[in-house]
């Protein structure tokens, strides 16, 4: 699942429209609601979301650098693990 926090909205905004728009080849507003863009607290409920659903593993490509991976596991992997 592609990941890219960030609290900035316009920041979210234009990753997905520039990087993730053109790559995954999916309309913006699908993209804005599935992917892991944004801040962390909607990255932790849509992926509470999908453990709930019964998801067991969520594989993460960050969009950037190393420093997106570590944001990842700072702030969304420990309330998603509750």
């Amino acid at each position: 699942m592609w990941c890219y926090i960030t609290e900035d909205r316009f920041e979210a905004d234009a990753i997905s429209r520039e990087r993730l728009v053109p790559t995954v080849n999916r309309p913006e507003e699908v993209l804005r609601e599935r992917l892991l863009v944004g801040p962390a607290g909607a990255c932790v409920e849509k992926l509470a979301a999908l453990r709930d659903a019964g998801v067991q593993r969520a594989f993460i490509w960050p969009t950037d650098d190393v420093r997106q991976l570590e944001l990842f596991c700072e702030k969304v992997r420990p309330a998603v693990s509750r």
